[in-house]
């Protein structure tokens, strides 16, 4: 396991959301849908407000050279409001420790997703558990770090954000408050008469091919079905132990994928399609070929 960082460097991003979320106590939460016909493509005030810290913070130290891909698409308003900001910097000695000397990165090789508010639908809907902040980095289109911010690991604001981290090769870590999760069922799901383990966790989609995906795998295994919302949720899910795996048919983009990829990969899991072969979007030409389709 990579050592444990100060506390003083908690990510202040998760604390967006629960400012927002303290917020909707005297007001109504502000959702926006990106396709109206789509709860899951619900847009919240504090998804954009994240998007730009993360982002503003990584180019204060690395520049506008830095290749970085979010979830929420830059525009024009976006870039003007954050050249008019100042943000704190993050810290980049925190684990020289643990890692060492590493070899000569070439900028051009690396792309930094940022899915500022994983399981935006989760949050408008008041399912806090499953929420979290992504930041994955890509080097040569393979995913080899990354960190999951859980801004209510409780559910609620009762205890501080924890962060898991993770670098391939490497180890993985946690900050903020202990990680209560894993490598047990969580307590909704520990029913072994109703839910046989193995546990498979998926979503609630009703879609043909993930019902036959579902019952393919319980077949197979002779375990249950769990339902976790969240794509990087599902991910970490099983990178805890608190399920055998889970499935997915569909996603938002790399930015959901690319941090809990590493740090399943760290743990020594694996991420594949269908059909068992390796995930392959985090190449600078699939990005682009992603957002067009």
């Amino acid at each position: 396991m990579i050592g444990r960082p100060p506390r003083s460097t908690l990510f202040p991003y998760t604390m967006l959301f629960r400012s927002v979320q303290a917020s909707r106590k005297n007001k109504a939460l502000a959702v926006e849908l990106k396709d109206k016909d789509n709860p899951r493509s619900a847009l919240t005030e504090a998804d954009g407000a994240a998007q730009r810290a993360i982002i503003g913070s990584l180019r204060s130290v690395w520049g506008k050279n830095l290749r970085i891909v979010g979830e929420e698409d830059d525009d024009e308003e976006s870039t003007a409001a954050m050249e008019g900001m100042t943000f704190e910097p993050p810290r980049k000695d925190i684990f020289d420790d643990d890692i060492g000397e590493t070899a000569e990165i070439d900028m051009s090789d690396v792309t930094i997703f940022v899915d500022p508010l994983d399981g935006t639908r989760e949050f408008v809907e008041g399912r806090l558990e499953n929420c979290q902040v992504l930041v994955g980095i890509a080097i040569g289109g393979e995913a080899v770090a990354g960190a999951i911010g859980i801004p209510f690991p409780a559910g609620d604001d009762s205890t501080e954000p924890t962060i898991v981290y993770g670098l391939a090769d490497v180890g993985t870590g946690v900050m903020g408050a202990p990680l209560t999760r894993g490598p047990y069922p969580l307590d909704r799901n520990i029913d072994g008469v109703k839910y046989p383990r193995p546990h498979i966790a998926t979503g609630d989609s009703t879609a043909d091919v993930m019902i036959a995906c579902k019952e393919s795998a319980i077949k197979a295994t002779g375990g249950s079905n769990v339902i976790y919302g969240g794509a990087g949720n599902k991910i970490l899910a099983a990178a805890l132990g608190e399920v055998a795996g889970s499935m997915s048919i569909k996603f938002g983009g790399p930015w959901d994928l690319c941090a809990p990829h590493a740090i399943i990969t760290a743990m020594g899991g694996r991420i594949t399609d269908l059909f068992g072969d390796e995930i392959s979007l985090y190449e600078p030409d699939s990005i682009t070929k992603y957002r067009r389709n």
